[in-house]
């Protein structure tokens, strides 16, 4: 049960669902990756990966001209609480602990693509505390190496909610700042992922 309530750009309250229940998120990530790639697959040069028709695990597209793999991560609400991590909220995305250790074992050269649209532009905590963003879209990327060397100890967040999660949803998360030099703004320019390093 939520102890905060989200507001979109007009002041619509949103409803947001369990934000524990793994299998509904994954499929609506499996549509988010969808529309993404009938968006932006052709400008970005990237294409379904085979692999994930039979294993949701795997990264999602591969860069035609590179062959490297490539995730999305959609993001449309901000870490509002992210100023305890040193990040702007409206700059904060996630990165599960459990994904970033997984990538870079098994896909080194991997690039993370973070489609960030904020459709929540505010959150107000049971407490009556308020934390707001702009509305903001847009293309991120950073490969898993970049990724990696953000995360520390200091921007781990544990989600206390699933200490005793049986879902399969990630206990802790990564509190990454897009305006680090580390990430690269994507402008459908497929140049801009051949040259990630």
């Amino acid at each position: 049960m939520a102890t905060y309530t989200l507001y979109d750009k007009d002041g619509n309250e949103l409803i947001h669902n369990d934000l524990q229940k793994k299998q509904e998120w994954c499929k609506d990530g499996e549509r988010l990756e969808t529309r993404f790639l009938a968006l932006y697959g052709k400008k970005l040069g990237l294409r379904l990966n085979e692999e994930k028709l039979r294993d949701p695990t795997v990264p999602d597209f591969i860069h035609t001209e590179t062959g490297r793999y490539v995730d999305l991560k959609s993001q449309t609400t901000p870490f509002f609480q992210s100023h305890k991590y040193g990040v702007d909220p409206q700059y904060a995305v996630t990165l599960n602990k459990i994904d970033v250790d997984r990538y870079y074992q098994l896909y080194p050269g991997i690039i993370v693509l973070y489609h960030v649209n904020w459709i929540a532009v505010k959150m107000v905590s049971g407490y009556g505390k308020t934390a707001e963003v702009k509305a903001m879209e847009g293309i991120w990327a950073a490969t898993i190496n970049k990724i990696k060397a953000m995360c520390t100890p200091e921007n781990l967040h544990a989600y206390l909610q699933r200490t005793n999660d049986k879902q399969g949803n990630a206990r802790d998360s990564y509190v990454l700042n897009l305006k680090h030099d580390h990430f690269k703004v994507i402008e459908d320019d497929k140049q801009n992922l051949k040259w990630l390093s």
